[in-house]
Order: C-alpha cells, then sequence, then structure tokens
C-alpha cells in the first residue's frame, strides 16, 4: 500500500471538489424529493382510507347488521329532526359513514341525503 492509501499508485488529490450541482439539478432533485413525499403521502392517505371498511368487513355479518341498524337509529334520532347546527359535522359524518354498509339500500341512501348536502353549503 502506498503513502496515500491506493494500492496501485494511484494519487488521490484530497484537495479536489466536485463542483456543485447546477440550478437545473437543484430544481429536478428539489421536484423528485417533493414527488416522493407526495407520493407517500397519498399511499398513507389511502390506506387510511380504507381503514373503516377493512375494520367493517373483518365484523361478522351479525355484529355487522348491528352495528349498521344501532347507526341508522341514532343517526334517525339525532339528524333527521332539527339537528341544529351544533350537530351538523356530526350528522354529516354519521351519514358518511353510513353509506360505506352494504345494508344501506337506496331508500337508506335518500334518507342520508340531506344530511350529506347540509354538509357541502
Amino acid at each position: 500500500m502506498g503513502l496515500n492509501g491506493n494500492e496501485e499508485g494511484e494519487e488521490a488529490n484530497i484537495f479536489t471538489r466536485d463542483r456543485a450541482p447546477t440550478r437545473n439539478q437543484k430544481r429536478v432533485r428539489q421536484a423528485v424529493v417533493l414527488g416522493i413525499v407526495l407520493l407517500v403521502l397519498a399511499l398513507v392517505w389511502g390506506y387510511l382510507q380504507g381503514g373503516e371498511n377493512r375494520a367493517l368487513n373483518a365484523l361478522s355479518p351479525a355484529q355487522r347488521e348491528a352495528l349498521f341498524m344501532e347507526t341508522r337509529d341514532s343517526f334517525r334520532l339525532m339528524c333527521l329532526a332539527d339537528a341544529g347546527p351544533k350537530l351538523l359535522m356530526r350528522c354529516q359524518k354519521q351519514a358518511e359513514f353510513l353509506m360505506r354498509f352494504s345494508e344501506c339500500d337506496e331508500a337508506c341512501r335518500q334518507e342520508l341525503a340531506p344530511a350529506l348536502r347540509s354538509a357541502v353549503r
């Protein structure tokens, strides 16, 4: 081994520096990093959005039906009468949750529609 650590006698110049990246190279790197971050966030968001569906699908049919009936009864009690502005957000969340059930048929969807529309306003 030589004095500077190279076996084959090549000299390593410790005073040379790689050139700094150009503006275009910096922009490309930033765009790539931003793209990767956005992709990861989108994947995490998608996974979390599917969490309720996975939990509902994991329930036994009897448990699923009981949860649907209880939530629907609660929605009817709180939201079909004049819920008022304080319960508007909660009614919307319950309506969105009920829409995830396969038990929610067309009549159910029509019953939930006012709560979903009022949340958009």
